[in-house]
């Protein structure tokens, strides 16, 4: 008369027979069809694998590119290195624009053109820079204008022309020939001119 079978060995059994039942799927399909299979097993195993897929593969891709990335990110940093060399040289706002006035007198005494006043405006936060700009109001003729702003194109220091508006003034002068005068029509140009400094600096 047989005995019955116990609980555990039932366990035994079962698991035996689970074993054999990888153990032939695994030889049948191969590691990457068994893999695919397995994916099946349970809701949305497949969209989990493939996610998991795509990960590796960028892992992959980033490591490989290991040098390219280190080559890229140093010409990142002589390129910032050169751009940063025309920030304005003073370290606080009140002397970046001092320093930028100064540009300005220059330029304007090179091309000719008469600073009648000029006025310091607040800096202004862009980024990881502060921007300081300056307003001027010049008098001249179209040429010492012309020469001005080519100056200020040609700095080596980053200035840039943020607002200019220009009008006609009229202005008398003394002919020593005839000792009269005649009416001429000068320019006065206003602008503002901006330039840079760290923004961590304020």
């Amino acid at each position: 008369m047989a005995r019955a079978i116990t609980a555990r060995e039932r366990k035994f059994l079962i698991g035996a027979a689970g074993l054999l039942i990888l153990y032939f799927g695994a030889t049948k399909l191969g590691p990457p069809k068994m893999l695919a299979t397995v994916a099946t097993i349970g809701p949305k195993s497949d969209k989990l694998l493939a996610e998991k897929m795509e990960r590796i593969a960028a892992y992959r891709q980033t490591v490989g590119r290991e040098d390219s990335l280190a080559a890229e990110a140093a010409a990142l940093e002589v390129e910032i290195s050169r751009y940063e060399g025309a920030l304005l040289p003073g370290a606080t706002p009140p002397l970046a624009a001092a320093d930028l006035q100064t540009l300005l007198k220059q330029f304007s005494e090179s091309a000719g053109l008469k600073i009648q006043s000029e006025k310091i405006l607040p800096h202004v936060k862009k980024g990881s820079y502060l921007e300081i700009p300056v307003q001027i109001v010049a008098n001249g003729d179209i040429r010492n204008l012309k020469d001005f702003l080519v100056a200020v194109d040609s700095s080596k220091l980053f200035i840039a022309v943020q607002d200019l508006s220009v009008r006609t003034v009229k202005r008398r002068q003394l002919v020593a020939e005839t000792r009269s005068y005649v009416d001429l029509n000068d320019i006065q140009a206003s602008m503002t001119l901006v330039g840079l400094i760290h923004g961590e600096r304020n």
